[in-house]
């Protein structure tokens, strides 16, 4: 039986057991909202860390410049 023999209702029950199985898996405007939250914060922390391991970085190295200088 091909598709355009198959009885409409067949068809039709199939298609609504496949949304039925897919629509858990869909995500909210609320579900994105939240993970763009949760992104951004990660991102501004990632940002804070490096910007205080640059600072740091920059102390050591102006500490070795002056012991070297011997200022």
């Amino acid at each position: 039986m091909t598709v355009a023999e198959t009885p409409l209702e067949t068809r039709v029950g199939k298609l609504e057991t496949h949304i039925e199985t897919e629509r858990p898996h869909l995500a909210t405007n609320a579900d994105l909202e939240r993970q763009t939250r949760i992104i951004l914060m990660w991102l501004c922390g990632a940002v804070v860390a490096l910007f205080g391991l640059m600072l740091h970085l920059h102390n050591q190295q102006i500490a070795l410049i002056q012991s070297l200088v011997g200022g």
